[in-house]
């Protein structure tokens, strides 16, 4: 692709590149990005407001734009100057253009006095807010923000019109700032979005007047918590670095604030999503390892976790033991559901840190776990590594905790049951982390571990790391440094999952997970999709979407049809009870066990939502339909030919495939669906599949297989190359798990 073209002509500098047109006029001090028929995607004022606080004693932050005073454009580069920052500071930007994609670098930041640095806002307006903080200053139309909330109460399209005013996570979570309780996604590290007419309802304001999307993601972790401002239809990226409590950002002196971060372009937001990801990939920021075959069958294998069963059963936390596990087990042997992995959840563990079961509630734990093997399933243990109940138990003491304000540990969790958080930056407390994983590894030899802890993590406005270098996202960054390292380091075939969206972690996580869904009661299969609408791209990283669940049956058919292009299915239902009353009846199991024999044993791949609703907030970043990708070959079709939650029907795909019924349709080879000599098909209804792949006159063996083990065997014919398949959910009463067709 041809080079960015720079241009400067008075006051003005434009940067056309093939994916984006960049335009900035230093009078006014806006920049503006366009697609390439011009226009524009998202525009706002370019320099990032600092706050600062001149002493401990000020109530107020202090913050004032500044001025323009120089402006430098060589090769592909453009910095620009300010003066008079904050009265006497001065603040340079430096932008870096590639044809598909722009860098914006750390801040430059000058401080004259004795001052210490707040916050750092990007492309903030002149204006404040009422509580005296710089206002944000993108605008766009469309904001896409995945992870804005645990609940759909809010959208992750969000038309900006409606003037959100909040302050939510980009980054890993936690309390303190930010009050919408979020978890899934965190950290995401990247917002995405489009603009649209100057009126929302003008004609052609959702077609050819729809710009291009962008996505601003962050290329390098900061030492400071990534959050997003939204006010006044508007919207910045902030980062808190409470140098005013800390003390390590303080003047006089120069400061590089923030991250890298690349801005990426695509026609729509999944596009431009992933476009970010490819940034990373091809500047050599994030690799993506080759997995083992043995790693591959873990992280690809089906799942039952036993966080459902224990709360349904009243059993969780300090009350789930012996008893418990080994009755939610048998339980899940008697159901019929053929899933590859039981994962052990929460209070498996006596005392937090140490990574040992509780010897007075599980006395025959590893018993158990033999058990489990037994039966064919392997074992997933939860972990919350940072978790420690008591240091003396590790050699460590009070000082090698995550500290607050007044030097104290931190505590969290319940009233009953307090833990602290080790301190990662501390030499001491990796080395017993190392040592403690490694222990764990060799006993329990768990085939994956259910990561569950960065959204506790509280801000820099409650706590902070010893070493602060490594505060805000960066501490994050090193718990899955030193823990996930172990982990591999200990047995490097073991799948870490995780909740993050964030392609910068991708390196440590080998399978993504949409949960927690406790706060999508009766949409559990609603939120699920909008989840894997979003998870479904870090495929393409090597990092593959875990289905999971809700805490009821009731849809949980839907949940596993969306799952199955993104990678293993999985449940955390209950078989004695649940919120809804609802149960896991015989055509369920049969879907299920059905659906895994179309589950990929690979974990890179693309799937694309072929039935999306992009923009609505209650219908968008939805799909009805999904087709998985390997290799550039479709190997899985899901179709739902009557639509879905608001996503439109898709009847047919390619030229390969048509039908009138909801249906999952795989090859069982490497390859292909057109060239495979083994499909898989899982209707759920009574219809017609019709293949159009075949030469007129081959003739197929149909294997269709019901629960319990019986095969209903025939053969049929393509003709006019066309292969018709009547399709039931039942044969003599009995359900059909799948059809296996062999050419």
């Amino acid at each position: 692709m041809q080079n960015p073209r720079l241009v400067r002509d008075g006051d003005t500098v434009r940067v056309v590149a093939g994916s984006y047109i960049w335009t900035w006029t230093s009078s006014d001090d806006v920049v503006v990005l366009a697609d390439p028929h011009g226009r524009t995607i998202v525009a706002g004022p370019m320099q990032p407001a600092v706050m600062t606080r001149a002493g401990q004693g000020e109530a107020q932050s202090a913050w004032a734009l500044g001025r323009v005073v120089g402006v430098v454009v060589a090769d592909h580069l453009v910095t620009v100057r300010y003066a008079s920052v904050n009265g006497t500071d001065e603040l340079e930007l430096r932008w870096r253009f590639e044809p598909e994609r722009c860098w914006l670098e750390p801040v430059g930041y000058t401080m004259a006095g004795a001052a210490d640095v707040v916050s750092l806002h990007w492309f903030a307006r002149q204006s404040g807010t009422g509580g005296g903080r710089p206002a944000p200053g993108l605008r766009c139309r469309y904001l896409v923000h995945p992870g804005v909330s645990g609940s759909a109460l809010v959208s992750p399209v969000i038309q900006t019109q409606a003037k959100l005013d909040t302050t939510t996570w980009l980054g890993r979570g936690g309390g303190g700032e930010v009050r919408m309780r979020q978890q899934w996604a965190l950290p995401a590290h990247y917002v995405a979005g489009l603009d649209s007419s100057a009126h929302p309802v003008e004609v052609g304001a959702m077609t050819s007047k729809l710009s291009d999307a962008f996505c601003l993601g962050l290329a390098d972790l900061p030492a400071g918590d990534l959050l997003l401002r939204l006010h006044d239809e508007r919207f910045s990226p902030v980062l808190q670095l409470r140098g005013d409590l800390w003390g390590h950002l303080r003047g006089p002196g120069r400061f590089e604030l923030g991250a890298p971060m690349v801005w990426t372009f695509g026609p729509d937001y999944p596009e431009a999503i992933r476009a970010y990801q490819r940034a990373l990939v091809e500047s050599g920021i994030v690799t993506v390892p080759t997995p083992s075959p043995a790693k591959l069958a873990a992280a690809t294998a089906s799942q039952f976790n036993t966080w459902g069963a224990q709360l349904a059963a009243g059993t969780a936390a300090q009350r789930f033991g012996q008893a418990s596990l080994d009755a939610i087990h048998a339980q899940l042997l008697d159901s019929g559901l053929e899933v590859g992995m039981v994962v052990v959840d929460d209070k498996w563990e006596g005392e937090y840190g140490k990574l040992e079961h509780a010897g007075d509630r599980f006395p025959e734990f590893e018993r158990t776990l033999a058990s489990i093997r037994s039966h064919g399933h392997r074992v997933g243990l939860w972990a919350a590594f940072l978790r420690c109940d008591d240091p003396a138990t590790h050699g460590l003491s009070r000082a090698d905790l995550l500290r607050g304000l007044d030097g104290e540990p931190i505590v969290l969790g319940p009233a009953e049951a307090p833990y602290f958080l080790f301190d990662v930056t501390l030499a001491g407390v990796r080395a017993v982390l190392r040592e403690r994983i490694a222990a764990f590894v060799a006993r329990y030899r768990p085939a994956l571990v259910k990561f569950d802890f960065g959204y506790e993590i509280p801000d820099l406005s409650l706590c902070a790391p010893a070493d602060l270098d490594y505060a805000g996202e960066r501490l994050l960054g090193l718990a899955l440094e030193v823990v996930v390292g172990a982990l591999r380091a200990a047995d490097p075939d073991i799948v870490v999952m995780y909740y993050a969206l964030s392609p910068l972690f991708a390196p440590y996580v080998d399978l993504h997970s949409v949960d927690d869904l406790w706060m999508n009661a009766s949409e559990y299969h609603a939120e699920v999709n909008r989840r894997l609408f979003f998870g479904r791209l870090l495929g393409e990283l090597g990092v593959a979407s875990y289905g999971s669940g809700g805490y009821d049956w009731v849809n949980q058919a839907d949940i596993w049809f969306d799952s199955v292009a993104c990678g293993p299915l999985g449940m955390l239902g209950s078989f004695t009870g649940d919120l809804s009353d609802s149960t896991c009846p015989p055509e369920l199991v049969a879907l299920h066990n059905g659906l895994t024999r179309l589950s990929r044993r690979r974990t890179r791949f693309r799937v694309d939502a072929i039935g999306a609703s992009r923009l609505g907030p209650v219908t968008g970043a939805r799909s009805s339909s999904w087709v998985r990708v390997e290799n550039g070959e479709p190997v899985l079709v899901v179709l739902r030919p009557g639509g879905f939650l608001g996503a439109p029907g898709v009847r047919q795909f390619g030229g390969l495939l048509s039908t009138d019924v909801n249906v999952a349709v795989g090859s069982l080879d490497a390859g292909g669906l057109a060239a495979a000599r083994r499909i898989g098909v899982v209707p759920r209804g009574d219809g017609e599949l019709v293949l159009n792949f075949l030469p007129d006159g081959e003739r197929v063996a149909v294997v269709v297989h019901t629960l319990g083990g019986d095969r209903h065997e025939s053969s049929r014919a393509a003709r006019g190359g066309r292969f018709v398949l009547p399709l039931s959910t039942t044969v003599d009463e009995a359900p059909v798990t799948w059809v296996e067709l062999v050419r």
